[in-house]
């Protein structure tokens, strides 16, 4: 990737950015094959959280039988690449304005080449803050798919989906009356909400809406 984002920067960059030559930046990312997880949109640390504690809740597979799946932040990584305009401001995104960048790449690590996710985290629920973090998800994969490198090894996956997820009052459902022992085998996962933005369909992807990203195994 580090490579290939040079080639797409100077592609889609500010038209008053200098052409970018080299990539000494490395994103940051995590490995994990836990079987449940939350991510948060963090900037100064690892995004991952305990399960229910955060903003996505992953649910990765069953107990003992996960994904081992890597997660880069491409939201911290894409805006680490600035320049000195010449004229006071020595860290302007090379960023066009209005071109959005969702927060994570997720995908599975090993042959097998199940799972690709675009992940877009969003701390409000307004209909203005899902219109803008949709279009993200949108903008993303177009961004990605200037790459013929990148754009092959994302159509190699099996399952391409977007995702967004937003802070809301949606919980898991629970059946109620039921002895704790058995309550876990009956709760219930709030539905999905599907949708279409931009290119997303295009680029062989399928978006949802939702707090909880359920990955089966």
């Amino acid at each position: 990737m580090k490579s290939e984002i040079v080639a797409i920067l100077n592609k889609t960059q500010r038209g008053s950015a200098p052409k970018l030559t080299d990539n000494n930046i490395v994103p940051n990312f995590v490995v994990i094959s836990d079987h449940k997880f939350d991510l948060v949109d963090s900037k100064d640390g690892s995004p991952v959280r305990d399960f229910e504690t955060g903003t996505a809740h992953y649910i990765n597979g069953n107990e003992g039988d996960t994904y081992n799946l890597k997660i880069i932040c491409y939201d911290d990584f894409l805006h680490q690449f600035t320049y000195d305009d010449g004229i006071g401001h020595a860290h302007v995104s090379r960023l066009k304005n209005g071109v959005r960048v969702s927060d994570f790449l997720v995908y599975e690590e090993g042959e097998s080449k199940v799972l690709f996710i675009v992940h877009e985290l969003s701390d409000e629920n307004s209909s203005k803050k899902i219109k803008v973090a949709r279009k993200q998800l949108s903008d993303t994969l177009n961004q990605l798919y200037q790459s013929e490198v990148i754009g092959r090894f994302i159509d190699a996956f099996k399952n391409k989906k977007c995702y967004l997820s937003a802070k809301d009052s949606r919980k898991i459902v629970e059946t109620e009356g039921m002895a704790d022992g058995f309550n876990e085998i009956y709760r219930v996962l709030p539905e999905p909400i599907q949708f279409n933005w931009g290119q997303i369909e295009t680029h062989g992807f399928s978006a949802f809406e939702t707090s909880y990203v359920n990955l089966p195994k």
